[in-house]
């Protein structure tokens, strides 16, 4: 059986520029909430663009709903606010984003706990787990602070991502060996 020996170099690179994002964010906190709805905006709109393609292209062909252009009409408008308006979008991020990022760190915690014998460096999961639920706390209730909180969060996460490109391999090898 052919087994991968070396490390996830790929993982290790992407978590150390994630730490690099997240001190750029840690230093220039007043920049980042606009910075973050304008490329919320753009993602928007693409998607909507994108989307609306797709349903006047294959809307025979599969018989998309009028609902998936609906869809489509609703990201490109959100996606024109986001850009338009970064300022007055930027207040409301740090809502959204909390409960996704509090809901992101239940998951990782449920599963740090439920596979706490079988994964490999668990307890990295479980501490980022609780950092993010820490975090989302923090957008919610001190938005202000989103920005400092983002940071933090992903450096945290890049040196989760950065450990297992390094160990997750090498482990992989030494269970394939014991079994």
């Amino acid at each position: 059986m052919d087994i991968k020996t070396g490390r996830d170099w790929g993982l290790f690179v992407a978590g150390l520029a994630l730490i690099l994002i997240g001190f750029v964010l840690l230093m220039v906190p007043g920049l980042t909430l606009v910075a973050v709805a304008v490329i919320a905006g753009c993602m928007f709109l693409a998607a909507g663009v994108v989307d609306a393609y797709a349903y006047f292209k294959y809307r025979r062909a599969d018989g998309a709903s009028g609902w998936a252009l609906a869809y489509a009409v609703c990201d490109i408008i959100l996606g024109v606010l986001f850009i338009v308006h970064p300022l007055a979008s930027a207040a409301v991020i740090p809502w959204v984003l909390g409960i996704f990022v509090m809901a992101y760190g239940i998951f990782e915690i449920v599963a740090a706990v439920r596979m706490a014998h079988d994964l490999p460096g668990w307890g990295w999961v479980l501490f980022t787990g609780v950092a993010s639920v820490l975090c989302g706390f923090a957008f919610i209730l001190a938005p202000s602070t989103f920005a400092l909180f983002l940071g933090f969060f992903l450096m945290v996460r890049g040196v989760q991502m950065a450990v297992w490109g390094i160990t997750i391999p090498r482990t992989t090898v030494r269970i394939a060996h014991t079994h």
